[in-house]
C-alpha cells in the first residue's frame, strides 16, 4: 500500500499525512480483541504503565501504554511485518526500515488523560532525523476523545525539551516541549482502521477522553536502518528493535 505521490508531498510540506481505510473490518475487530487482551493482562501483571503527562494525579488522568507491543502479543509482531505497512514507511524513509519503538496508547473513557507537546526525536535521537511515527487508529479517534493535535509545517528544526520527571522513578512522557503557540494547530481526526503518519520532528500532543468511550491507537515508529544506532538501542533488547526491510 504504497502513498500517493500528493500524500508523500503533503508529508514534506506539512510534516503529516492522514488517511483512512488502512484495516479492514475483519482485521479491526481482531486486532481490537488482541488488544484489550494484551491490556486486560498487563493490568493482571501490574505491569500496565500509566506514563500521562499532565496532572500527577494518576488515579485520575491515565494514559496507558504496551510499550515493546511487538514482543506481548504476536499480532502486533504481523503488523510491523506488513507489506502494506512498510511500503507506506518506505515511500517516506527509504527501503531500509528498521523498528525503533512500538506502543500501544490508550485512554479510558472519560479518565483517559493529556500529553503535552513533544518531539519524537528527542527521545530516539536518530541522525539526520530519519525517523517517521505511524499512528493506526483502532476507534474513531476525534477531538473529544483525545485526539492527536499536529502544527502544519513546524517539522524543520528539534525544539528545547523540559523533564518533567526523572526517568529512575517513572517511565513514559516524560520529556515536554515548554512553551509552544498552539493557535495554528489542527486536530489528527482519524477514523478507525487509518492512520497519522508524522515526522520526527512534527511537535505533538493529545488532550484527554472525554466521551464514555475509550481511545486505542497504536504507534510505530521506524528509522532509516542505513542510520548508525541511536544511544538508547544499547539499553534495549536486540528483539525490540529489528530490521524489518533492507534492500540496499
Amino acid at each position: 500500500m504504497r502513498l500517493e505521490q500528493e500524500q508523500i508531498d503533503a508529508f514534506f510540506e506539512n510534516g503529516f499525512v492522514l488517511a483512512d481505510g488502512f484495516l479492514d473490518l475483519d482485521e479491526l475487530d481482531h486486532l481490537r480483541a488482541c488488544y484489550m487482551e494484551t491490556i486486560d493482562r498487563l493490568k493482571r501483571e501490574q505491569v500496565l504503565e500509566n506514563v500521562q503527562s499532565g496532572s500527577d494525579r494518576d488515579e485520575d488522568f491515565q494514559v496507558y501504554q504496551i510499550r515493546t507491543a511487538h514482543l506481548r502479543h504476536p499480532v502486533f509482531r504481523m503488523l510491523i511485518n506488513d507489506s502494506r505497512l512498510l511500503d507506506m514507511v518506505e515511500s517516506l524513509i527509504g527501503p531500509d526500515i528498521r523498528l525503533i519503538h512500538y506502543q500501544g496508547i490508550y485512554k479510558p473513557a472519560y479518565t483517559g488523560g493529556e500529553v503535552r507537546w513533544h518531539q519524537d526525536n528527542d527521545y530516539f535521537k536518530v541522525a539526520e532525523n530519519r525517523t517517521i511515527s505511524v499512528w493506526l487508529a483502532l476507534d474513531d479517534v476525534t477531538v473529544e476523545n483525545g485526539c492527536m493535535w499536529y502544527l502544519p509545517g513546524h517539522h524543520h528544526q528539534l525544539l528545547e525539551h523540559e523533564q518533567l520527571w526523572s526517568t529512575s522513578e517513572k517511565k513514559g512522557f516524560y520529556l515536554a516541549i515548554p512553551e509552544i503557540d498552539d493557535t495554528r494547530a489542527l486536530p489528527a481526526e482519524i477514523k478507525s482502521g487509518g492512520f497519522a503518519i508524522h515526522h520526527c520532528l512534527m511537535p505533538h500532543r493529545s488532550l484527554k477522553n472525554e466521551t464514555a468511550r475509550p481511545r486505542r491507537g497504536l504507534a510505530m515508529h521506524f528509522m532509516d536502518a542505513k542510520m548508525p544506532d541511536p544511544d538508547m538501542l544499547s539499553i534495549l533488547p536486540e528483539d525490540a528493535t529489528p530490521v524489518l526491510r533492507r534492500r540496499s
